[in-house]
């Protein structure tokens, strides 16, 4: 029931008979699953396996409008350590401007405090 309601039941939603299941003319995303993940065990249902333990783990391939653009685990349209460095830069501009931005005038630390306290 949920995962027609992500699917074909979504795509019926925004009346996009073209999306949601495989078919000629569709326009199909896939997700391949390596079903021999260990995460993926036991095999009885491969669907709540993926969902409540294996999550991307065990997601061996994406193709996305007839591209791959995760294979083997590891995506091909995306330069990691370029995403790494901008992610970086992104936080510490947040962490930098949260004060002037924050409702509450709250620092970035304020804001998102750190799981386990270091010195400074």
């Amino acid at each position: 029931m949920v995962f027609h309601a992500a699917t074909a039941g979504g795509a019926d939603a925004l009346g996009r008979p073209d999306l949601g299941r495989l078919m000629a003319g569709g326009a199909a995303d896939l997700a391949l699953i390596d079903l021999a993940h260990p995460l993926m065990a036991p095999p009885r249902d491969p669907l709540r396996a993926l969902v409540f333990h294996a999550a991307d783990r065990a997601v061996q391939r994406v193709i996305v409008a007839g591209e791959t653009v995760l294979a083997q685990g590891r995506p091909t349209k995306l330069d990691v350590a370029d995403a790494a460095g901008i992610l970086a830069e992104s936080q510490a501009r947040m962490l930098r401007d949260a004060g002037m931005l924050d409702y509450r005038g709250r620092d970035g630390d304020s804001i998102a405090p750190l799981s386990l306290a270091f010195a400074r």
